[in-house]
């Protein structure tokens, strides 16, 4: 896609970042998420349902849990939101289906997907479900949706502070027609929501597609009554130089060296997204972090149980364990949050949170 953007920019000079990353992760025919086989051990990355099955066990299990606590409402629909090849999915259904034969009967399991690889595989690992491109899209029905890594790859905006001065980080080509990156020579008109205090060449990042999804979600989900679970990379205070970054065959790169090629996100402002929920009335819960999450929905005891039950898997299964719950691994980077229309109605994996 490099000749892409290479007549993108002379065209129409620099681009933002959130418009490169819409067009490497998502263009129709080249985007990275229309390629084959980019999620797994033999693509660029991996995702928690695709190390160990007990991630989106213990997902479905929570939201049977949160339904009994709903008192079993009528026209449950599970909804996973960027679903990659559907495993995730999958795996809830089947915890759902050993615990409560009736309400996997009854549920409709939804994907929101945009690409149309990935709706395919989707679509063969879950049989039963329907896929729709555009949220506004899912049907009425008590509305029990989770999004995992979703919003890191959502577009954003940077802004570099540069003489006092907030501008917005841009793409452009050198010399050599090599993607770079520069600033806008004007200040952004954002400026002024742009905080003052922080020092010249910190990076802040800010995605409008999370705050209109995240809005949309929430409303759906008080109009219809259910919850919504977040779980991804966390946007942390030592992250000054922004967080956009890129993944080729599990190695991080230069995000403007293979565009279309690699996988590109940015860690997710979890605070933001606390900030809509409560504006919009919405119940919070979180965000804790992955390792805490899985530890209260009792990711230890169904460890135990899958080493019982495959004695001769247990160290492959104790590394896919520590890979979610180590703290230099996945147990502290991402971390999870919980938005419901349930007043005092505390969900699964969010003890005390």
């Amino acid at each position: 896609m490099k000749e892409h953007f290479i007549k993108k920019i002379k065209l129409q000079g620099p681009i933002t970042i959130a418009d490169y990353m819409s067009d490497c992760l998502l263009a129709p025919k080249y985007g990275y998420y229309n390629r084959n086989n980019v999620i797994g051990a033999k693509g660029d990355f991996i995702t928690s349902p695709e190390i160990s099955q007990i991630f989106g066990e213990l997902v479905g299990l929570a939201f049977v849990d949160f339904w009994y606590k709903c008192n079993k409402p009528d026209s449950p629909i599970l909804i996973d939101i960027g679903g990659g090849r559907g495993t995730m999915m999958k795996d809830a259904l089947r915890a759902i289906n050993n615990v409560d034969k009736i309400l996997s009967k009854k549920i409709q399991p939804i994907f929101i997907e945009a690409s149309s690889k990935l709706s395919e595989e989707q679509k063969l690992n879950v049989p039963k479900s329907v896929s729709f491109t555009d949220i506004n899209d899912i049907p009425k029905g008590f509305t029990m949706l989770y999004a995992n890594e979703f919003f890191d790859a959502l577009p954003i905006h940077q802004f570099i502070k540069v003489n006092d001065k907030w501008h917005e980080r841009l793409i452009d080509i050198d010399s050599k027609n090599d993607l770079r990156f520069i600033h806008d020579i004007n200040p952004s008109p954002y400026e002024y929501i742009l905080p003052e205090y922080l020092k010249n060449n910190v990076i802040i990042e800010f995605s409008p597609a999370i705050v209109n999804i995240t809005t949309s979600i929430i409303k759906k989900v008080l109009e219809q009554r259910g919850a919504f679970l977040i779980i991804d990379y966390a946007l942390d205070k030592k992250d000054l130089y922004g967080s956009f970054q890129a993944v080729k065959e599990h190695k991080y790169i230069n995000p403007l060296l293979y565009p279309g090629e690699c996988d590109l996100s940015t860690k997710v402002d979890f605070a933001l997204i606390k900030n809509i929920a409560k504006e919009l009335k919405a119940y919070v819960y979180g965000p804790i972090k992955q390792n805490i999450f899985l530890k209260n929905l009792g990711i230890d005891i169904r460890c135990e149980q899958l080493i019982k039950n495959n004695p001769n898997k247990k160290e492959e299964i104790l590394n896919d364990y520590y890979r979610l719950i180590s703290n230099d691994k996945m147990g502290s980077l991402f971390e999870a949050i919980i938005i419901t229309s349930e007043e005092k109605l505390q969900p699964a994996g969010f003890q005390n949170a």
